[in-house]
């Protein structure tokens, strides 16, 4: 009996909303000039855990991630844009709308990529992330993977 091989998914309208409605939330807000603040850091409330999250540690996470499929797929992305505005956050500088603007239009580049990524592939990539997050998290590396 041959062993039985993943099919090859591509991701559905579903799909893209869970991976890109919060970084479109948020940049969104950025966009309207405006962001929710508790204790000083800037936050969003993701709609799909009903959790409130510091904008620059999602979109270090974001970051990261979209590094490890831009090696692993070659998309040669620019992802300064999201990482000028993460620096913006963290000091409390004033955010252009210009720099916003590109940071969306960093995200529709990612979210072409995306829709032609096979999902299991993508889900691997999305642990492996997750898990380097945990560890860097509990102090457990410096620069993991």
């Amino acid at each position: 009996m041959k062993p039985r091989r993943a099919c090859f998914a591509r991701p559905t309208f579903v799909d893209m909303m869970k991976a890109f409605g919060p970084v479109d939330a948020m940049l969104a807000r950025l966009a309207e000039g405006w962001i929710h603040e508790i204790q000083g850091a800037a936050v969003f409330l993701n709609p799909q855990d009903g959790v409130w999250y510091e904008i620059p540690a999602a979109l270090e996470g974001w970051i990261a991630l979209w590094e490890r499929l831009d090696a692993r797929h070659r998309l040669q992305l620019d992802l300064d844009p999201v990482r000028k505005i993460v620096a913006r956050l963290r000091y409390s500088t004033p955010i252009p709308p210009e720099l916003v603007a590109q940071a969306q239009a960093v995200a529709d580049q990612c979210k072409r990529a995306y829709r032609r990524m096979d999902l299991h592939e993508v889900g691997s990539v999305v642990k492996t992330q997750l898990i380097v997050n945990e560890a860097e998290q509990q102090g457990l590396t410096e620069n993991a993977a």
